[in-house]
């Protein structure tokens, strides 16, 4: 089983994933457009040019940093893992 560890809270910033929607891919946009309709609001509007204030309510936070997270997952595919490779943990 594979797992991945995802930055928190505090993580976000003004333009996450402004790079990443540029891009033009049309399944990268697909993931930024799913998000604004599952979760009922813009949340690309404020991820990319809200401000400070408004990406810091949790209700914001916790899902931009997580569609963040995991579309740049899909991006970087094999190499998604640090240059020494990923680190397995057993519990």
């Amino acid at each position: 089983m594979k797992s991945y560890i995802f930055p928190g809270q505090g993580a976000q910033f003004v333009g996450m994933g402004l790079d990443l929607y540029e891009k033009n891919l049309p399944k990268l946009k697909r993931f930024f457009e799913a998000a604004n309709g599952i979760l009922g609001f813009s949340i690309t509007d404020i991820m990319f040019t809200g401000t400070d204030e408004d990406l810091k309510q949790t209700k914001v936070t916790q899902p931009a940093i997580f569609l963040h997270s995991v579309i740049l997952s899909k991006v970087l595919g094999k190499n998604f893992c640090s240059s020494n490779g990923c680190r397995t943990f057993v519990r």
